[in-house]
C-alpha cells in the first residue's frame, strides 16, 4: 500500500458518494420549488443536476474503461470481490445515463428521473462501501490472488464479529457522501455564476442555503469521526506509509482529522456572511479540507 494509491482510492470513493447523493439533492430542490413555491429552487436544481451528470458519467467512463482494459482496480478484483467490482460498475452506467436524461426531459420528469438514478448510484456505493472496508482492512490482497485465499479473506472480513465496525464505516460513507455532494454543489454554483448571470440575489440565496446544508451535514458526520478517532488508534507502520515524514506521521496523520470541524466552521462562516458571493474562496478550501479529512479517517480503519 503506498500513499498515492490511498489518496486515489480515497478521492474515488468520496466522487462517488456525492454521485449516489446529488441526484437526490436536485429532486429535493425540485420539490421544494413546487412546495415553498420559489423558482429559485428550479433554478439551483438545474445547475446541480448538470454537475451531477458530468461527475456521474464520468465516474462511470473511468470505472467502465479500468474494467475492460484490466486496469489498476480490476487487477485486484479476484474471486467474490469481483462480483462486488462488477456491480459498482453495471450500476454506474444507468445512474449516468438517468442523470444525462434529466438534462433534456421535461420538467414533470425531472425529479422521477433523478431519483431512479440516484437509486442506482447507492445500489453501486453498497457494493464501493464493502470493497473500500475491505482495501483499507488489507483484505485486497493484490494481484495473483488466488480464488481460495480471495474467498477466505472475504468471509473474515464480512464475519459477525466486524458488523458493528462494518456499520460505523457504513454510517461514515453516507455521511460523508452527504457532507460531499452539498460541499460540491456549492462550489460548483460559484463556479456557474459567469455562465448563469441570475442576479446577486439568486447566489446569496442558493451559496447561503448549501452552505448551511454543508454545515448541517458536516456537524452530523463530526461525532461519528470523533468516534473512529478514539476506537482506532494508529499503527505506526500505516501511518509512515499513508504519510512518508521523516518524522511524527501518527501525530501528521490524526491532525489529518481536524479538518473535517475546520471544513465545518468555513461553511457556517459562508452561511453567515450577508454576502456569500466574497467568501467563495473558503467554499473551495472548505472542499479541500474534507478531502484531506477523509484520507486521515480512511487511514484509521
Amino acid at each position: 500500500m503506498t500513499y498515492y494509491s490511498y489518496a486515489a482510492a480515497a478521492v474515488l470513493f468520496l466522487a462517488g458518494l456525492a454521485g449516489g447523493m446529488l441526484p437526490f439533492v436536485t429532486a429535493w430542490d425540485r420539490h421544494s420549488a413546487v412546495v415553498r413555491r420559489r423558482s429559485l429552487y428550479d433554478k439551483s436544481a438545474g445547475q446541480v443536476e448538470t454537475l451531477t451528470a458530468l461527475l456521474l458519467m464520468g465516474y462511470a467512463v473511468l470505472l467502465g474503461l479500468d474494467l475492460l482494459m484490466g486496469g489498476a482496480i480490476d487487477r485486484n478484483m479476484t474471486g467474490p470481490w469481483a462480483m462486488l467490482w462488477e456491480l459498482l460498475v453495471m450500476a454506474a452506467a444507468p445512474a449516468a445515463l438517468c442523470t444525462a436524461v434529466v438534462l433534456i426531459s421535461p420538467p414533470p420528469f425531472k425529479k422521477a428521473l433523478s431519483v431512479c438514478g440516484g437509486l442506482f448510484a447507492l445500489l453501486g456505493q453498497t457494493g464501493a462501501c464493502v470493497l473500500m472496508w475491505a482495501f483499507c482492512l488489507g483484505a485486497l490482497t493484490g494481484a495473483g490472488t488466488t480464488p481460495e485465499v480471495a474467498q477466505q479473506a472475504f468471509a473474515v472480513i464480512l464475519d459477525r464479529q466486524y458488523w458493528p465496525q462494518l456499520g460505523l464505516f457504513v454510517l461514515f460513507s453516507v455521511l460523508l457522501g452527504l457532507t460531499a455532494a452539498y460541499a460540491l454543489s456549492l462550489c460548483w454554483h460559484i463556479l456557474c455564476r459567469r455562465k448563469d448571470d441570475f442576479g446577486r440575489d439568486f447566489y446569496s440565496f442558493v451559496l447561503g442555503v448549501r452552505a448551511r446544508q454543508s454545515a448541517g451535514a458536516g456537524a452530523l458526520l463530526l461525532p461519528v469521526t470523533a468516534v473512529m478517532f478514539v476506537l482506532y488508534p494508529l499503527d505506526p507502520v500505516r501511518a509512515q506509509e499513508l504519510m512518508p515524514l521523516p518524522g511524527g506521521a501518527e501525530l501528521a496523520l490524526s491532525a489529518g482529522m481536524l479538518a473535517f470541524p475546520l471544513a465545518v466552521l468555513l461553511w457556517y462562516m459562508i452561511s453567515r456572511s450577508p454576502v456569500p458571493m466574497q467568501r467563495r474562496s473558503l467554499a473551495f478550501l472548505a472542499m479541500l479540507l474534507l478531502l484531506a479529512g477523509t484520507y486521515a479517517a480512511l487511514g484509521r480503519f
